[in-house]
């Protein structure tokens, strides 16, 4: 009998079963092996038969690649990228962070949504061989069906909305309601933004790139997509949520013609800056801007820029002290208004001077809004 043992009974019986307690404890409280690598390795059992050895560790790195997205994503609570195969190179279009290696490119617009699972999709990786893309498109199909059916939300069947509005008020934005769902969208050279929501829960914010010169000529909503259309013919249904294209269709004729009596526009919105409510609220927004902070400023310019032109000069002031004042939003905002003079003096070189500005403050829009801007003007 070894030293140690003849210790341990030597002890009263009470010592004996704590110490005995305290190492199965000990023992519970190890780290567990993790299972998923040993599932995975299962999963590649007979699918690289055939190859040769190169081959075969590259589809294996690729089918390990593509099962730790769905991995991975379930344990951060998102939702990936989906890898396919043979993908033109245009999706996706920017919505988000970008894979590594896809880059954002102008082109008619495509589906960028997988309306099996309603994912986002991406090329799947082709920085090495056919071989490692094949499989990093099978370990995350894989992976999907064994782990991550929570993260599939098909794509409905689409059909094209009968109601559509032209779209009127780009810049300062338009709303739309579909029973349960509102929402407020804007444009900018570059982007569509739009903040959203459905009835019993947060609203939430979203933008896409918008490669096209123009704002969307028409606009409707329905239970669920935002349908855009370009001035090319093509109705978009967007998904509210990622800011994907689900699906192209051809633009339909519209009831309701494509102008507006401005006139009669621009006497409603003055009648709404006019009212004694409206000038009550500016005239308290304008006592708190007077502190000079930001979010004060950008207050006051932001409510002013939908009240027509005589307003939206004095926005144009408010979001220039926000500029000086350091904001990149309103740095940004300030350049575009330079740079078309709608209510103002139109400044190219100053709107240059401020969307570099913006830039420079990290604002996340202003690279692009600034290269389409100076690039159509060549």
């Amino acid at each position: 009998m070894n030293t140690w043992l003849k210790s341990f009974l030597a002890l009263p019986l009470l010592p004996q079963v704590a110490l005995v307690t305290l190492m199965a404890l000990a023992g519970c409280n190890r780290p567990r092996a993790d299972v998923w690598p040993r599932q995975v390795q299962a999963a590649l059992s007979g699918r690289a038969a055939g190859l040769s050895a190169d081959e075969r560790a590259e589809y294996e790195a690729g089918f390990g690649d593509g099962a730790a997205m769905v991995h991975q994503s379930l344990k951060a609570g998102v939702r990936p990228f989906r890898p396919v195969l043979n993908l033109p190179d245009m999706a996706p279009l920017g919505m988000g962070p970008l894979p590594e290696g896809v880059e954002r490119l102008a082109a008619p617009p495509v589906a960028e949504v997988d309306a099996e699972t309603g994912l986002l999709m991406y090329p799947a990786s082709a920085a090495k061989s056919g071989a490692f893309a094949q499989s990093q498109a099978d370990g995350f199909t894989w992976a999907l069906a064994a782990i991550g059916q929570s993260l599939r939300r098909p794509v409905p069947q689409l059909v094209v909305p009968a109601n559509w509005q032209p779209f009127l008020r780009p810049q300062e934005g338009q709303d739309l309601d579909a029973g349960k769902k509102t929402v407020r969208l804007l444009w900018a050279p570059g982007h569509l933004a739009w903040a959203w929501k459905e009835r019993g829960f947060p609203s939430q914010r979203t933008w896409r790139v918008w490669t096209e010169t123009e704002a969307p000529s028409w606009i409707s909503l329905s239970e669920q997509a935002l349908w855009v259309e370009n001035r090319r013919g093509h109705a978009l249904a967007v998904d509210l949520e990622s800011g994907g294209i689900l699906a192209v269709r051809p633009a339909m004729p519209h009831a309701m013609p494509q102008t507006r009596d401005w006139t009669a526009y621009q006497k409603e919105t003055l009648a709404e800056y006019n009212a004694p409510e409206t000038q009550r609220e500016l005239a308290a927004l304008r006592e708190a801007a007077a502190s000079g902070e930001t979010a004060d400023l950008l207050a006051v310019a932001k409510k002013l820029a939908s009240l027509g032109e005589p307003a939206e000069r004095e926005s144009f002031i408010w979001y220039l002290k926000a500029a000086e004042g350091g904001s990149p939003e309103a740095m940004l905002k300030t350049g575009v208004l330079l740079f078309h003079g709608r209510s103002i003096s139109a400044d190219k070189a100053a709107a240059r001077m401020w969307l570099d500005r913006a830039i420079q403050a990290g604002q996340p829009m202003a690279g692009e809004v600034r290269d389409m801007l100076f690039q159509e003007s060549k």
